[in-house]
């Protein structure tokens, strides 16, 4: 009796095992809000959203030059296109759930069209952060300050199946009973 249920415990921790080195990675997303300086209110609307995975992200938390998704007013950015030149996002590795606290990009698309910011976590109003450029014009279009919405901390797979093989020991254990 005692053989079986060590055979078992084993046999889930080597199915959970050999499942958790396949998993995709943790993602964290948050959506980009802004607060435009020629509108005189402090709400800020959703105008972006970037996506980053936290197996790109090294020992001090930072990510450089990659993302999972990266937009800003519809318009989704390519991390292998070579117009964009900046993007580095901060994460706080003791508390990953706080999601990004900081992210600085420079990113042009379409060859006219440029974004160019900078968010910090602890300061979003103080300072103008943001800027959107026509580059065929040489026009400013809009400037203001950004800030993250909440940030939203997907795990990985792994979770889901070290979970299930534990429901699935505890209904072997209650059928043999």
């Amino acid at each position: 009796m005692l053989n079986k249920l060590i055979l078992r415990v084993f046999l889930s921790l080597s199915l959970a095992l050999s499942c958790a080195g396949t998993a995709n990675a943790t993602l964290i997303n948050q959506d980009i809000l802004f607060n435009s300086i020629f509108d005189n209110e402090d709400t800020f609307e959703v105008i972006g959203h970037v996506s980053i995975s936290l197996d790109t992200m090294d020992e001090w938390g930072e990510v450089n030059g990659t993302w999972e998704s990266f937009s800003f007013y519809g318009y989704e950015v390519d991390p292998f296109d070579a117009n964009w030149d900046l993007f580095v996002a901060i994460i706080d590795v003791t508390n990953i759930a706080a999601g990004i606290e900081s992210l600085d990009f420079d990113v042009t698309l379409f060859s006219d069209l440029s974004f160019a910011g900078y968010i910090d976590v602890y300061d979003p109003i103080n300072s103008i952060s943001f800027s959107l450029f026509d580059n065929a014009n040489e026009d400013l279009w809009d400037a203001g300050a950004l800030a993250f919405g909440r940030a939203n901390v997907v795990p990985t797979p792994a979770t889901l199946v070290l979970f299930l093989t534990a429901l699935m020991g505890l209904v072997v254990r209650r059928k043999n009973r």
